[in-house]
């Protein structure tokens, strides 16, 4: 029952919380939010919403591509600073750009073995069935949770996580982070200017929500941990 309450507790925070960045730390949805908003502009100078076959003639546009990749890093970096910033100390929040205690060599293993996982999926999708390659993506994004755990603590200046003790402790860590995380996203439709700044908006609220939820699966599993496990673990 506790655990709960803990539950409910983190998911109350992450939608409380999310859009609080954008009066604490501003610049962290504007991250999500400018790219986001000049992608949509780009696409209505182009024409793309005079008509359905325009909108399906200009979607593979190379100008629409280019503020895309800035879109899809703007919103990553969104999501990951906004969990950074509720991760760290209420005093140290005001420097959460602040990088130097990121323990970076956990961070770039954490960052390295996804990559070396989603190399892996990318060979395998080729010689396998729609159906198969779906149940080994869901084995392998459940495998890799701990992963997760991992990486993001590096992140939030926690010097002393380690695969071992996430692979021995991080399970439920892990699923709550991943489930508070796509509680948060979406997937919204622009069709107009105003839409298009509400759109934009949306994203940067969704980055904050999705890196706040990050952050309070993390702390929900940390304090789970006893003072005599966490030495265990560690």
């Amino acid at each position: 029952m506790s655990w709960l309450r803990a539950l409910g507790s983190a998911l109350l925070a992450t939608f409380r919380d999310g859009p609080r960045l954008w009066w604490l730390a501003p610049l962290i949805p504007l991250l999500a939010f400018l790219p986001e908003f000049a992608q949509h502009v780009a696409e209505i100078k182009l024409g793309m919403f005079a008509s359905p076959q325009a909108f399906k003639a200009l979607q593979n546009d190379p100008t629409r591509w280019a503020f895309g990749y800035a879109k899809i890093a703007g919103l990553f970096l969104a999501i990951f600073a906004s969990a950074r910033y509720w991760a760290l100390p209420t005093e140290k929040r005001n420097r959460w750009w602040d990088l130097r205690n990121v323990a970076w060599r956990q961070f770039m293993l954490g960052i390295a073995i996804n990559l070396a996982l989603s190399g892996v999926l990318y060979l395998l999708k080729a010689g396998l069935s729609a159906t198969a390659f779906d149940v080994v993506n869901v084995a392998v994004s459940l495998a890799s949770l701990p992963v997760m755990v991992f990486m993001l603590g590096a992140l939030f200046g926690d010097q002393t996580v380690s695969l071992r003790r996430c692979y021995r402790t991080g399970w439920l860590q892990g699923v709550v982070m991943a489930a508070l995380f796509l509680l948060a996203m979406g997937a919204p439709a622009p069709t107009t200017w105003a839409l298009m700044l509400w759109d934009a908006l949306l994203v940067s609220f969704m980055a904050c929500w999705a890196g706040t939820g990050l952050a309070a699966g993390y702390g929900l599993g940390r304090k789970a941990l006893t003072p005599e496990a966490e030495v265990v673990a560690a």
